[in-house]
């Protein structure tokens, strides 16, 4: 008697693979970026609003490089500045909104400081990152 497979076709085990690296950068890209923050909240004089964008954008560029060597290192390496560019439109440009507003929002019905607001909005936003950027940045 054959027990069936548990095991993945190649194509998701490759696809979880990215996943799991896909994370793996976000979670040092949101160390950077929760650091950055703590940081410029607490130290800058900048209002959170400023603070969530600059933090935000330093953990972007932080993941951008290690996707690109880590998380999608089989992809080509050509068109790096067109790849940079798509990278900070889509996956940029998610984060931006997701972690402003959605950190603001947070903090307003929830009463969080604007860290623990952030961790929120960061985590809501990360599969549709993961998406686009499979599917647009760095696709085949």
């Amino acid at each position: 008697m054959n027990l069936p497979s548990t095991t993945f076709p190649d194509p998701y085990r490759a696809q979880a693979h990215r996943w799991l690296r896909f994370n793996l950068v976000g979670v040092m890209g949101f160390a950077l970026q929760t650091l950055t923050l703590w940081t410029l909240v607490h130290w800058s004089g900048l209002s959170s609003s400023v603070s969530i964008a600059i933090a935000v954008l330093v953990a972007v560029s932080h993941n951008f490089v290690w996707h690109e060597r880590f998380t999608w290192r089989d992809r080509p390496r050509s068109e790096r500045a067109w790849r940079w560019l798509s990278f900070n439109a889509s996956n940029g440009l998610i984060s931006l909104i997701s972690n402003v507003g959605l950190t603001l929002v947070v903090i307003r019905l929830t009463g969080l400081p604007v860290v623990a607001s952030n961790v929120i909005a960061v985590i809501s936003a990360s599969l549709l990152n993961f998406v686009i950027a499979d599917r647009l940045v760095f696709r085949a």
